[in-house]
């Protein structure tokens, strides 16, 4: 993979915030193509439990109780003192905000701190975005989860949305269709009190939006000194019914060049609006009745479900290698991003039922399309069901093809030809 034309610099300490998950993944191995060594910010379970696989891609580790954000800062500003950062990069979304304090404190290159609570919090975020025109979907009704909808929920625009203020894996979010789904809707919402593996207290909000009927896309960009550099459009697909978990994803999106720049633009206000001048952002936006893109949610993070290997598979240039020359020492005054010289789309496999896992097959050739790699995720013998958040999953497949609509073809195909074993 290539990593931009980043030139070889001076091995410099790179301070890396819980890269938990896929994006971590992808994000420390950018790292180590840098030649920059990381400095992992995380918990002694999380590093004994979830960074065992990626452990080799770790300089050094310093243990943060996250769950007091003004202790983890100032945990990770005398860490300073020792390891002298160069920059800050970070792939879970729930500790953006500590990123952003310490950038600040620090000094270094990051999105502004003050709208760092606007970044996680959906209700303050539609907030910032309503204040500054940009389209949002409306907000019918914020309640607490001691709150009774009472009669107005009768009166709701249904479908509607409903959804935590903050959360993340569409845990919480519900399509309802009628007021009598609204009850359990706002149970669900409201069943996290706290995030997950790091205990920091969510704001239980539960939000009644709008339902957006269009097609839902998201948008990869790097922001570097106000300049906003998008790699362009990814088109997302999700489960139907009442629950929205994210199903497979086509990298440029297979859209008109005046929908692709409509999109491009709507991102662009978001993330400006947010604060992020700075820094790798994934902005997701969907289409309404009209076909018009408003914003859904924004966070200065690298998308997760290896869009950013998605990105690079179609360009050449990987955004997270960008991301880390970015907080490193910024962007050359002549940057672009690399433009898409052909497709890559990933499919996520989810078991048709409920029983005991026993295997995965995945067809090894595809009629309009290249098999780049494909993985289980979970171990035969597990308990698996078809849940309705992008946790409940048992396996994935990436594929590239020389257009968008050849991946959109491919990924038809992988679903059919996929098997899912039980007992």
């Amino acid at each position: 993979m290539m990593n931009a034309g980043i030139s070889p610099t001076t091995p410099q300490n790179l301070l890396v915030i819980e890269p938990m998950g896929a994006s971590g993944e992808v994000l420390l191995r950018s790292v180590r193509r840098s030649g920059h060594r990381a400095i992992v910010a995380t918990t002694p379970e999380v590093h004994r439990d979830s960074l065992a696989p990626v452990k080799e891609y770790m300089d050094e580790v310093v243990y943060v109780d996250f769950s007091d954000a003004e202790l983890a800062v100032g945990t990770l500003v005398d860490a300073d003192e020792r390891y002298h950062f160069a920059g800050i990069v970070v792939s879970w979304e729930f500790l953006t905000d500590i990123a952003a304090a310490v950038a600040d404190a620090l000094r270094l290159r990051g999105p502004a701190p003050h709208l760092a609570r606007a970044r996680r919090d959906k209700h303050a975020m539609a907030d910032v975005w309503s204040a500054a025109g940009a389209p949002v979907p409306r907000l019918i009704a914020a309640l607490r989860p001691e709150e009774e909808s009472g009669d107005a929920a009768s009166d709701w625009p249904y479908p509607v949305v409903v959804k935590p203020a903050e959360n993340s894996a569409s845990f919480g979010v519900t399509v309802v269709k009628d007021p009598t789904g609204v009850p359990d809707a706002i149970s669900r919402a409201s069943a996290w009190t706290h995030e997950f593996p790091h205990g920091i207290p969510f704001d239980r909000t539960v939000l009644v939006q709008e339902y957006l009927p269009g097609q839902e896309f998201s948008v990869e960009a790097i922001s570097d000194r106000g300049r906003f550099f998008p790699w362009g459009v990814t088109m997302k697909f999700t489960t139907d019914g009442d629950s929205r978990a994210e199903t497979g994803h086509i990298f440029p999106a297979p859209i008109p060049a005046d929908l692709q720049a409509a999109i491009l633009e709507v991102a662009r206000a978001g993330t400006e609006a947010l604060g992020v001048t700075e820094g790798i952002s994934h902005t997701e936006i969907k289409l309404d009745a009209d076909g018009k893109p408003r914003l859904i949610e924004s966070g200065p993070r690298p998308a997760g479900d290896f869009i950013p290997e998605l990105v690079a598979l179609a360009t050449g240039q990987s955004p997270t290698d960008v991301y880390v020359r970015q907080a490193v020492s910024g962007l050359p005054d002549d940057f672009e991003p690399a433009l898409p010289h052909r497709a890559a789309g990933i499919n996520f496999f989810r078991t048709p039922g409920r029983g005991t896992f026993e295997g995965l097959e995945v067809p090894s050739e595809l009629s309009s399309a290249e098999l780049e790699r494909s993985k289980v995720s979970v171990r035969p013998g597990e308990v698996v069901a078809p849940g309705s958040t992008n946790m409940d999953r048992v396996g994935w497949a990436i594929v590239t093809a020389p257009t968008g609509e050849a991946v959109h073809a491919a990924l038809d195909e992988l679903q059919r030809g996929t098997t899912v074993r039980l007992s």
